[in-house]
């Protein structure tokens, strides 16, 4: 199974430049290219939140029109900069967003990982959470397959980046409780966030949480007393997750690398089948 995670597109609308300089719309388009060119392609595309810059209706379908160039299925969860109504609008009831529920969370079951999407937005607020109703949904979930590898996703990383921007802590409330409920499900394989628009990898509730990097604009890694929050000129990247059968000694697991977006010189091949094409 390969799942490709991409978060914080950020789409505005047709023509706009997010904070005057980013063409979001043409990041997403790039990073729809990279993905296509996959050999092999992957199984499922999930997107962990912030889809739009600020949610609505033409921002939606403006993010539906390019994604729809993808080969795969895609799944979709909010992050604090959607507005649940318009991503209801556009894609509830869908293959993407298969819930209209108050909390925009399911479960895809049709892969050899179970992939739970949780909502942890709270709306008109830039951190999230996870409340009471919303764990207590999640632990319902986790123990109807206690021997299925499962991925959690959610949008607000559970754990604290280092960064001392507006950023720093993804969960304001309900970290905790998470952590505990999760260190009581062996089979979570990995925790799957974005919000911080980098690659982090954290130890978290007995398993690996990765917040997943931006397809548009990736944020520094301040973490000084400034409290900075730096847009940086670093590469854009997807995140590419992969779940292999002999993983590690004891077998399958999950593997997670990033791939950067960018205009790059083609590929030097050193081996093909094994056999040296290129002399030192």
């Amino acid at each position: 199974m390969i799942l490709v995670q991409i978060s914080d597109t950020h789409i505005d609308e047709p023509g706009a430049l997010v904070y005057g300089h980013f063409d979001t719309s043409r990041a997403l388009a790039r990073a729809v290219d990279v993905i296509n060119a996959m050999d092999p392609g992957p199984d499922l595309v999930l997107h962990t939140g912030d889809i739009a810059s600020h949610g609505s209706v033409p921002r939606y379908q403006a993010f539906k029109e390019i994604v729809g160039a993808l080969n795969v299925p895609l799944a979709v969860i909010p992050g604090n900069h959607d507005e649940r109504n318009a991503l209801r609008q556009v894609f509830g009831g869908t293959s993407s967003l298969p819930t209209t529920g108050d909390f925009l969370h399911y479960v895809i079951e049709d892969h050899p990982v179970r992939i739970i999407c949780c909502d942890s937005v709270v709306a008109g607020e830039t951190p999230g959470e996870m409340c009471p109703e919303r764990l207590a949904w999640l632990e319902a979930r986790l123990s109807e397959a206690p021997d299925r590898p499962t991925v959690v996703a959610l949008h607000h990383p559970p754990f604290y980046s280092g960064m001392t921007g507006s950023s720093a802590k993804g969960l304001v409330r309900g970290g905790g409780e998470l952590d505990e409920l999760l260190r009581g499900h062996g089979q979570v394989v990995r925790i799957l966030a974005g919000h911080v628009h980098r690659a982090i990898t954290a130890e978290y509730g007995g398993s690996i949480a990765i917040s997943g990097p931006t397809t548009c604009y990736p944020f520094g890694l301040d973490m000084g007393p400034e409290r900075l929050l730096n847009i940086s000129h670093e590469p854009p990247a997807i995140a590419v997750h992969l779940w292999l059968p002999d993983a590690t000694p004891a077998g399958p697991g999950l593997i997670s690398h990033t791939l950067p977006i960018g205009e790059w010189a083609e590929p030097i091949t050193l081996l093909k089948a094994g056999v040296r094409v290129l002399a030192v």
